[in-house]
């Protein structure tokens, strides 16, 4: 009998970035896989719409994942848009949502 190879159990990360006229920003969640959370608050020195704002905090959060050596990752974002362009779904019209993917 051989035995499967069982997949290590994913961090999970969280993104959700918002505009306003005053400014920009996004959060973002990072929880292991025992249950640990570690939450963020960004604010942008930069104009950025709702979308630029997801991508920031998955840029972020990814690098926050790397730099605890961190090796599976699944991310989660409420934006449509964001995720539909990282699966392929939707077409990269604009060129700053192409450079983020």
């Amino acid at each position: 009998m051989v035995e499967k190879e069982s997949q290590p159990r994913p961090w999970h990360l969280y993104v959700d970035g918002s505009s306003i006229k005053d400014g920009s920003g996004a959060s973002l969640i990072i929880e292991s896989p025992t249950g640990a959370r570690y939450e963020h608050a960004l604010k942008f020195m930069f104009k950025a719409s709702n979308n630029e704002g997801e991508y920031e905090a998955l840029v972020a959060g990814l690098e926050l994942c790397y730099t605890a050596v961190v090796d599976h990752v699944q991310a989660f974002s409420d934006s449509q848009l964001v995720v539909s362009q990282l699966n392929g779904a939707y077409e990269l019209k604009d060129k700053v949502m192409a450079a983020y993917v």
